[in-house]
């Protein structure tokens, strides 16, 4: 049976993640295409593709195309992909906010489109920073919607398994709040602990102090249009958080140290 052949637009630390997988794993021949040359370049000499590229028009041979570019550029890729791809195509991308993007893409013309979220990464940015160990373990949410293909779900289900990865259905609105919720929020309180510590402080900090501020490195450009896209859901768990916190402050003030740390 030929190997699959899979078309990642986008070469940073997801789609470049995922090409060293799939690759290392035997699942496909990997069609790496960024229109960021030195990008598409490194992600070649680091075994994230078989072959580079710059024009979205060389999906056209791909089974599967895996949309891998920042949210807010998500929805114009994907259609310009789709334009290009053969026809009956699975199309899927990886931007961590579904709602306004599944709405968007649930049409799309000639290919199956199936909205996905590998729940992997790291502070880390690019192609340097990519790895074919970070999404073994972790979940892969898919977000079908009525117009998606029972087909192609089951194709990414499937996929997803085959990558060492656990396939979790939500529908995109369950999605966006649930994400918020382990992934958006964390990152703003990371990014408060970092920003409020008192530096003198930070001079004594050991492992649990980098651990809990680590993912305030994540790239802040990306990080706001993810905030931006799903800023409602966001906004419900700063306001759930910031109760939860002013209970602990009660607590302490009340001296109840033991019903605090949950005895």
């Amino acid at each position: 049976m030929a190997v699959p052949r899979v078309a990642i637009v986008g070469l940073g630390l997801i789609g470049g993640s995922l090409g060293m997988r799939l690759r290392a794993l035997g699942l496909a021949s990997v069609v790496g295409i960024d229109r960021d040359p030195s990008a598409a370049l490194r992600a070649r000499q680091r075994g994230a593709a078989d072959e580079v590229y710059g024009e979205l028009a060389r999906v056209r041979e791909a089974e599967v195309i895996i949309v891998a570019v920042p949210p807010e550029q998500t929805v114009a890729v994907a259609w310009e992909a789709a334009a290009h791809a053969c026809e009956g195509a699975i199309l899927t991308d990886v931007a961590s906010v579904k709602a306004p993007i599944v709405a968007q893409l649930a049409g799309l013309e000639r290919v199956r489109y199936v909205g996905g979220h590998p729940m992997f990464g790291s502070e880390g940015r690019g192609i340097d920073a990519a790895s074919a160990d970070l999404p073994a373990g972790h979940p892969y949410v898919l977000t079908p919607v009525e117009a998606t293909s029972g087909e192609a779900l089951r194709r990414m289900e499937r996929l997803s398994r085959e990558l060492g990865m656990r396939p979790v259905l939500l529908a995109p609105e369950e999605h966006d709040r649930l994400v918020a919720e382990v992934s958006h929020l964390p990152y703003l309180l990371a990014l408060l602990l970092a920003r409020e510590t008192d530096p003198q402080a930070r001079e004594v900090a050991g492992p649990a102090f980098r651990d809990a501020t680590r993912v305030a490195a994540a790239p802040a450009h990306l990080m706001a249009e993810i905030l931006r896209l799903n800023r409602e859901h966001v906004l419900a768990a700063v306001e759930n958080f910031g109760r939860a916190l002013a209970r602990m402050h009660e607590m302490l003030a009340r001296g109840e140290i033991a019903q605090a740390v949950g005895l």
